[in-house]
């Protein structure tokens, strides 16, 4: 490590601050505005994120914001936080976008000026090093609320190697991310396809229609099935053809998916549903339950202690346990018992950021519900994971919005829960639904467990490839 050279980050690199925008200022989305990047984009942790609330400004905004705008590799940074759930604040993204965001205040920009000394995407790695994030936060304006000082940021020590190594470390940290990214995104297409398999069935109820309309044409009730069979598979008469020569299995399995479902819609106190399907009280078909109130001074250090989990945990259809609290093993498997979650249970989020859910992966056990957080499984031939799953991902956000209480912060519990009914299929159905749902469960999990070994690959290598620990 001879060669690695110091210097500090406003030697090498343009520091600024964000605009004050005013909530009048912004407009809806067209060619002539801009994202306003706020601290909404930064993941916890680090990197980039789609904030799911935009704001934008008009291009031909009053002031000149021409310094704000931001450039590809530019680094933004989280410059506030609050002191009792810090989690951001120092945590930067990097962006891979020319002239889409402008720089919102709380949210500072990093530059690289000196590029042939300073790799910005390997600065983007140091800064979101633990001993970055930890030199910040042990200098930063405390109160309530945690504020970062620019000198601090622009006095940060850089202990840099040549630029050749540099972009040799950025390489290696690049192509893991790369792949986690993959990973997620190849999940999101899961999700979708999942989210989509529901609300044909159990929304729009696509395979009941197609045989309603094959029979009002008059078409035999062979051939309302086979028009299910379409519905359900999105193949044409030739393909299905096809597809009873090469994969009988597989028709036989999708002919006795189209069998279950009824041939009739009927109208019931207004309503027009499938004939013989039943509206139900949630608690009739989904067991739920929410997290007990364990305080701060029940929490342990003991490396055996149990986490339990918060909102906090919940991130981006998964649980981060890295932050997690603990409690004893005593407490966990003795008064909290019930608590105890299984896998492939839903957690979902009851304050906050409403509806925000979770699938319990294998590896997060053993692991204790705690308060804020539901739990939801299914009633034993009541109901089945993937239904479950479907109401969560398409219905729930909307029930909780029409009954969610709290003005500052809104929030529901059990007394929500069970003012809302659902339309449920015979369970044979459900079981049915079960087999597609569960396969795109599995995948799921799978690129899950992956992007967690990419993730502690890429954390241990960090530090070390950062220090000069590993030689390249």
């Amino acid at each position: 490590m001879s060669d690695w050279k110091e210097y500090t980050l406003e030697e090498l690199c343009d520091f600024q601050n964000g605009f004050a925008f005013k909530n009048s200022d912004y407009v809806d989305s067209s060619e002539n505005t801009n994202e306003v990047f706020r601290m909404g984009y930064i993941n916890r942790g680090g990197g980039f994120k789609e904030d799911t609330t935009p704001v934008f400004v008009p291009q031909n905004y009053p002031k000149n914001l021409d310094k704000f705008i931001l450039k590809l590799n530019d680094i933004t940074i989280a410059m506030t936080d609050m002191k009792n759930s810090m989690a951001l604040l120092g945590y930067c993204a990097r962006i891979s976008h020319n002239n889409r965001f402008v720089l919102n205040q709380r949210v500072g920009r990093i530059r690289v000026v000196r590029n042939d000394i300073l790799d910005p995407i390997y600065l983007y790695y140091y800064l979101n090093s633990s001993r970055q994030i930890d030199y910040l936060r042990a200098n930063a304006n405390s109160g309530v609320q945690v504020n970062l000082g620019t000198d601090t940021i622009k006095k940060s020590i850089l202990k840099i190697p040549s630029i050749e190594k540099q972009r040799e470390i950025a390489n290696i940290l690049v192509a893991l991310d790369q792949k986690i990214e993959l990973n997620t995104q190849i999940n999101q297409t899961l999700e979708q396809i999942a989210q989509a398999l529901f609300k044909s069935w159990f929304v729009d109820f696509d395979p009941v229609r197609a045989k309603v309309q094959a029979l009002s044409d008059g078409l035999s009730l062979e051939q309302s099935e086979l028009a299910a069979m379409q519905a359900i598979s999105g193949k044409t008469p030739e393909e299905l053809t096809a597809l009873s020569q090469t994969q009988p299995d597989r028709y036989a399995e999708l002919a006795e998916t189209a069998k279950a479902f009824p041939c009739e819609m009927v109208e019931v106190d207004g309503v027009e549903m499938p004939k013989g399907w039943e509206v139900k009280p949630l608690p009739e078909i989904i067991d739920f339950l929410e997290g007990p109130g364990i305080r701060n001074w029940q929490y342990t250090e003991e490396e055996d202690g149990i986490k339990f989990i918060n909102i906090r945990c919940i991130q981006n259809g998964d649980l981060t346990l890295t932050t997690a609290n603990k409690i004893t093993k005593e407490e966990a498997f003795g008064k909290y018992k019930h608590f105890q979650l299984e896998e492939d249970n839903i957690v979902v989020s009851t304050s906050g950021t409403l509806g925000r859910f979770a699938f319990v992966r294998k590896e997060h056990l053993p692991l204790s519900l705690n308060t804020s957080v539901i739990r939801f499984r299914p009633i034993k031939n009541k109901s089945s994971l993937g239904f479950i799953a479907g109401f969560v991902e398409n219905q729930l956000q909307h029930e909780l919005e029409i009954r969610a209480s709290g003005s500052a912060q809104r929030n529901f519990g059990p007394t929500h829960l069970k003012q809302i009914s659902l339309l449920v299929p015979d369970f044979k159905l459900l079981e049915l639904h079960q087999k597609y749902a569960s396969s795109l469960f599995e995948k799921r999990k799978q690129l899950l467990s992956e992007i967690d070994v990419l993730k502690d690959t890429r954390d241990l290598l960090l530090p070390r490839l950062l220090n000069g620990e590993i030689q390249l």
